[in-house]
């Protein structure tokens, strides 16, 4: 029975990873505000038991996480901005360094000079290139603008309606009430140790990057923290764009060397020691085996790309909670069935022996029978 089950749960997670692939565009939004209401559930709950009306709650817990968001974007923006005239210069120095290094190896001044010429030629068409891209983020932000508005719309009233939705979520499991019940609650503890895992991950990777950045002397130790810490919260992708970030504010402030060092701590801290680390941090987090998250990990990517990365471990806990759960509500049912079996016995028996004894009891007629 347990093989079997574990069998459906197996294949209810890839049925599951190819929905989220096919339908991502509209279920990411759905699912980033189920985690953040699940998240922030506890805040609301503290303030509603302060006799702060529900629906006041959530809105004040949407307004806080809408207000961090725009002033993690602003500092980060603003951080960024005030490198750029030094990012331009680092750029020209280290031209004028391989220039210099070409010549060093025997290309005469004229050939180096070509070469740059080559480059600034060729330098329009790459901007061209960029501005086509740039137009093709400006889409995908409009995109992301959009799809954080829903989320946040869905974030109110998942955190104002937050006993109908578990009760429809008990509803809708094909489970008994009880069991239901205990899962949902099960269920909202899980994904929160996940994102204690991401911020454990998270505190690592700043550690380590904002210890090298002191060391390398690079400046705005405070952005690249803030770029680092979040980004973890995004595999793959938010690892990029924040080493991306910091090695730009790297090169502007301390030249190519400083950069590639600092690209060096980036990889090494984004890549090798999270990869190495995240399933030890998330088998211990979820109760499940590193093996198991390396496993699901590689197979949701292959399957549904990023948004299987950042789903597969959560989900795969959640599937191996539910099957624990019924498993123990099965055993405890059978245990139950056993007891009451033994109670009836037991009855039966001493109800026997009582009959018996009564029989013993009754006088004896002279024909030898009882009465």
């Amino acid at each position: 029975m347990a093989g079997w089950l574990f069998t459906g749960l197996a294949l209810g997670v890839v049925v599951l990873l190819f929905v989220l692939q096919v339908l991502r565009p509209l279920l990411l939004p759905l699912l980033l505000a189920a985690a953040i209401a699940v998240v922030i559930a506890p805040l609301a709950d503290r303030l509603t038991a302060r006799r702060m009306p529900r629906p006041a709650a959530a809105a004040l817990c949407c307004l806080a996480v809408l207000v961090t968001a725009a002033l993690c974007g602003v500092v980060l923006v603003v951080g960024l901005r005030g490198q750029l005239q030094s990012i331009g210069a680092a750029l020209d120095v280290a031209w004028a360094r391989a220039e210099q290094l070409a010549r060093d190896l025997g290309m005469a001044a004229e050939q180096a000079g070509d070469l740059r010429q080559t480059f600034s030629e060729a330098l329009p068409t790459l901007v061209t290139q960029l501005l086509s891209g740039l137009a093709g983020g400006v889409a995908a932000l409009v995109e992301l603008v959009v799809g954080l508005a829903l989320g946040l719309y869905l974030v109110f009233f998942m955190l104002k309606d937050t006993g109908l939705m578990t009760s429809a979520t008990v509803r809708f499991l094909p489970v008994p009430a009880d069991v239901g019940r205990e899962a949902v609650v099960r269920a909202a503890g899980i994904i929160r140790r996940y994102f204690l895992g991401m911020t454990l991950i998270a505190l690592m990777n700043t550690v380590l990057i904002v210890g090298a950045a002191l060391i390398l002397g690079v400046p705005a130790l405070g952005v690249i923290a803030l770029a680092t810490f979040l980004g973890a919260y995004i595999p793959y992708a938010g690892a990029f764009v924040s080493g991306a970030f910091t090695v730009l504010i790297a090169l502007g402030s301390g030249g190519v060397s400083t950069a590639l060092w600092m690209l060096l701590v980036v990889l090494l801290a984004n890549g090798t020691l999270q990869n190495l680390l995240a399933p030890f941090v998330f088998g211990a987090a979820l109760r499940i085996h590193p093996m198991v998250v390396l496993l699901v990990t590689v197979l949701a990517g292959i399957l549904a790309g990023l948004a299987g990365v950042m789903l597969a471990v959560p989900v795969t806990a959640l599937a191996l909670d539910l099957a624990r759960l019924i498993k123990k509500h099965d055993l405890r049912e059978r245990d139950d069935h056993h007891r009451l079996d033994d109670q009836r016995h037991d009855d039966q028996r001493h109800g026997d022996q009582r009959h018996g004894d009564q029989r013993q009891d009754e006088p004896v007629t002279p024909e030898g029978r009882t009465r």
